[in-house]
């Protein structure tokens, strides 16, 4: 790229020449013999001097595109919370962060539902970069930078987010935000007919997949599942679309839960690390884990259940039943 030197001369001020090489040093001596010459664009008037090379090349230019976004990040990072209050929150919670992260990650930075469930983790991709760069390194940490925003942007109206997950409430003047009343969660069971037709569905599919009756499930552990998984569907949907929509989940994922019954069910190479597995119910769980993971853990925390069990089944249900396994 070469700059005009005499701002009165007219033309471009700055001019772009491509040369093909097979490195950097080759292509610039070709375009210094092109154009050198007396009447040539860097001839003896000095009308225009070069200012920049850039070697173009579809990896370098993936990592420009990494490095802009880099840049942008980093500006939303500094200058974000700058507005608010003059700096990050000091030392916010690891967990909570790590939950905002992964929410605007998800969210904003891979949206695309195919990828939601395995995109890459925060400050583990890599971009090629010969040394560290300052301030953002990779596009997924926009999670962190919102997230660090947002807690930023609370506190500065005084609403101490990591303080009402740790006691369990927020503040006073605002209780009806908090963990819901008691009232609250009477209201939002479902009905037993509709925990008893989820059930059923589930355990058409479960019978299927695994080969057993219901004569060996734990009935009374399922429905309690079943119940759980069901206060985190909306009110709307319940009744109506909520059971359809179970019904065409496991049809479609049916070899996926098929992989996971082979790889944790008796038999499998990892028999007995599943408690859930045993449960026809662990069915419509793995629907919720895809859909609304965070609700899940919420409600399945909130009802005293055992949290490693659900982690269990999540992470299995998310990162050990994909068809590259080859399972």
């Amino acid at each position: 790229m070469a700059q005009r030197t005499d701002p009165e001369h007219p033309g471009a001020s700055v001019v772009t020449n491509y040369a093909h090489g097979r490195a950097v040093e080759e292509a610039v001596a070709k375009a210094r013999n092109a154009l050198e010459k007396p009447d040539g664009l860097y001839g003896d008037q000095g009308m225009y001097r070069v200012v920049e090379v850039v070697e173009e090349s579809p990896s370098s230019e993936l990592r420009q595109q990494e490095e802009a976004r880099r840049r942008y990040l980093t500006t939303i990072l500094e200058n974000a919370t700058t507005t608010v209050r003059g700096r990050e929150p000091d030392n916010p919670d690891a967990e909570l962060l790590s939950r905002l992260d992964d929410f605007f990650t998800r969210a904003v930075t891979f949206p695309d539902p195919h990828t939601s469930g395995v995109h890459p983790q925060p400050h583990q991709a890599t971009f090629g970069w010969t040394s560290e760069p300052p301030g953002i390194q990779h596009a997924s940490d926009l999670g962190r930078a919102l997230a660090l925003f947002l807690l930023a942007y609370l506190d500065h109206h005084g609403l101490d987010l990591e303080a009402a997950v740790r006691t369990g409430a927020l503040p006073e003047e605002r209780t009806d935000v908090g963990r819901p009343s008691a009232r609250a969660a009477e209201e939002n069971e479902a009905s037993s007919e509709l925990v008893e037709r989820v059930l059923d569905i589930c355990g058409q599919h479960y019978a299927a997949v695994t080969s057993t009756s219901s004569e060996q499930w734990d009935q009374e552990s399922a429905r309690e599942v079943v119940r759980i998984a069901l206060c985190t569907v909306q009110l709307m949907e319940r009744d109506i679309y909520y059971p359809r929509t179970l019904e065409t989940y496991l049809q479609t994922h049916r070899a996926r839960l098929e992989r996971l019954w082979r790889r944790y069910g008796p038999g499998g190479m990892f028999a007995g690390e599943l408690v859930l597995i045993d449960l026809p119910a662990c069915f419509v769980l793995c629907e919720r884990i895809d859909n609304t993971p965070i609700s899940l853990e919420g409600v399945w925390t909130r009802e005293g259940q055992e949290g490693t069990a659900l982690e269990r089944l999540e992470n299995a249900w998310l990162y050990d039943t994909g068809e590259e396994d080859g399972r």
